[in-house]
């Protein structure tokens, strides 16, 4: 079986994304100032790389930790940048030596999905020029990823073959990561600390400030709930007339199959000494007070292979194109000319 999957996503994660393991169990809130990143950070083969993307990066990041990292590992994080900004210049050279044309039309496409969430275009540009971009910036790096995917996905066609056999023995050989855990399903019933309206009426400090006033409300109200529900109240009925969840109220509370360990504990640990039909009591959660009644519920199970056969062909595909994008990228390094300007 020969697979033929699109590569621009795998390219994307391959190359232009930054995989930082220097921060994945960290946080941090400052700034890039302590480090001294020069406006020019590399050259390929005479191109020079400027700072600006890569402290733009390296802030969106530094917002996004919690807790202060070192000198240390900000400068690993920014050495990581300039790598993957170095292999895009590279790769983008290459793409061009080899007379990859740029479809404007794919640019054009790739613009208005950014533009979309924005309200008007004045606050589309509004949010560039917060980030010190202009709309010429976005288009070239959009150029460039075009060009680059156009390359790798040339380099790659028709050189990986992923067997029914192999697709198999990976099955065979790594059941453990095909076990499913428990699932149950469940509808319920929300008494949420900031009601949907609360929130949108209301600003986030402001329900801060009176928290304690919305939690006692949010209990007053649960309880309520399943005194009626005790009383003979339908649960299905009561969740359309009073849960604060509008994704599950108009569904009688009905949240589908969902897996233990993806909600809060607290409701997969009440949910788990339920029998089908059986109601809970109060649940307390980061989201409020729950209610929940057990549908019905299914074992940890083995998932059976015609089922994840298409996503081990693929993650088997993806695998072995990484190695064929890394082996031409270090290819590429060996016959380039690069300048590394922080150290």
């Amino acid at each position: 079986m020969k697979n033929r999957f699109c590569l621009s996503v795998l390219i994307a994660l391959t190359l232009f994304s930054h995989p930082l393991s220097v921060v994945e169990k960290a946080s941090a809130q400052t700034s890039t100032t302590t480090l001294k990143i020069p406006e020019v950070v590399a050259k390929v083969n005479g191109v020079e790389i400027q700072s600006k993307y890569i402290s733009f990066r390296m802030n969106q990041i530094l917002k996004n930790v919690k807790r202060p990292l070192t000198l240390r590992e900000k400068s690993s994080v920014v050495k990581d940048l300039i790598e993957k900004e170095v292999v895009r210049e590279l790769v983008h050279q290459q793409g061009k030596k080899n007379n990859l044309k740029i479809d404007s039309e794919l640019i054009e496409k790739e613009l208005e999905s950014l533009r979309k969430p924005y309200p008007s275009e004045e606050e589309f540009n509004k949010a560039l020029s917060a980030r010190s971009i202009t709309l010429e910036d976005l288009k070239n790096s959009m150029a460039v990823d075009i060009n680059a995917r156009q390359l790798l996905n040339e380099h790659i066609k028709g050189k990986i073959d992923i067997s029914d056999a192999d697709v198999k023995k990976y099955y065979e050989d790594n059941k453990p990561k095909f076990q499913r855990p428990e699932s149950f399903r469940t509808r319920h019933i929300l008494a949420a600390l900031f009601t949907p309206e609360e929130l949108r009426t209301q600003s986030i400090s402001e329900l801060q400030k009176n928290r304690e006033y919305f939690f006692i409300k949010a209990e007053r109200k649960i309880d309520d709930i399943i005194k009626e529900l005790k009383e003979g109240a339908d649960f299905e009925e009561l969740a359309k007339q009073k849960s604060d969840d509008e994704g599950s109220k108009d569904n009688g509370g009905d949240l589908g199959f969902i897996y233990k360990g993806v909600f809060d504990s607290a409701y997969d640990e009440a949910v788990s000494k339920l029998s089908p039909g059986e109601t809970s009591g109060k649940i307390e959660t980061r989201f409020g007070f729950h209610v929940a009644q057990l549908i019905e519920k299914h074992p940890s199970e083995l998932a059976p292979f015609d089922e994840m056969e298409k996503a081990i062909q693929k993650y088997l595909f993806t695998e072995e194109a990484k190695k064929l994008v890394t082996a031409y990228v270090n290819s590429l390094k060996k016959q380039a000319q690069i300048e590394n300007f922080f150290q």
